[in-house]
């Protein structure tokens, strides 16, 4: 399985799945231009793509949806709630001609069943955030596991997430940073509640025990650009890996950033 990080953060995430052939995004949280941009980096191009699975409707996650289904013909992968919201918002707006072209390509899924796209399987788990409906996956025999959004680790994420090799989890903020920051009350309290965004603390305590139930290798994903720095998310989960588990970085486990605006290997 080969796997990037094509751009991660507020500003745009969008993750690069392909195994046996066949090729999948997860998200598409930037223009379709700047996504095609991407692919060309590692070789690949929209025009290759078989499908692409959302997370949940925010922007950040859906901004290039409304114009690749404009363009392409290639199915999108969300819970129904999800897709009533991306169909209604484009009408609102009074893009009639994409809000068809969305729904005509949209698949709606159920979390917890299995959907195979090719060679991948794929499946989703809820994930606590505020949106209308949000999920992470499980890609293969729980070759890969991807929680990009998440206020808190809840019972289910854990469940579907532990034993997985290879993680895909978000470190959002650093405490001090948020509450110190230059967000509105509200927003802080937004970004910080148990539907929200995963700190850096929780992602270092989660990340332990998935250490501990086999993970191998870690990528720390939408990482805020006002409320955080790779070195503090990095520092944070290498310390409790490191310094707690006892385990030594480089042969115990990996550990990287998936960075803002560049292409970041994941697999």
């Amino acid at each position: 399985m080969i796997c990037y990080s094509l751009f991660s953060g507020s500003s745009g995430n969008c993750i690069y799945l392909e195994d046996g052939g066949s090729r999948v995004l997860i998200d598409a949280g930037g223009s379709m231009r700047q996504i095609d941009l991407a692919l060309q980096k590692i070789g690949s191009s929209l025009s290759e793509i078989d499908a692409v699975w959302v997370t949940h409707e925010h922007s950040d996650h859906t901004k290039g949806l409304a114009v690749m289904a404009k363009h392409l013909s290639i199915p999108f992968y969300c819970q129904h709630k999800v897709a009533k919201e991306l169909y209604m918002g484009l009408m609102q707006k009074g893009n009639r001609v994409e809000a068809s072209a969305l729904a005509k390509n949209i698949r709606t899924v159920n979390t917890g069943e299995e959907y195979e796209v090719g060679n991948l399987l794929i499946t989703p788990f809820q994930t606590p955030h505020d949106s209308v409906d949000s999920q992470g996956f499980i890609v293969g025999d729980r070759d890969l596991g991807i929680a990009t959004d998440l206020g808190h680790v809840s019972a289910e994420v854990s469940l579907y997430l532990t034993g997985c090799k290879n993680i895909v989890l978000e470190s959002n903020h650093d405490l001090e940073m948020l509450y110190n920051g230059p967000y509105s009350p509200y927003l802080k309290e937004r970004v910080a509640s148990q539907n929200g965004h995963l700190n850096n603390g929780e992602c270092a305590a989660f990340a332990g025990k998935l250490l501990s139930a086999g993970c191998e290798n870690f990528t720390l994903f939408h990482l805020s650009s006002d409320n955080n720095t790779p070195e503090l998310a990095l520092s944070e989960t290498e310390s409790i890996l490191c310094e707690k588990m006892g385990a030594c970085k480089d042969r115990d486990f990996r550990l990287r950033v998936a960075k803002r605006h560049e292409v970041t290997r994941i697999l």
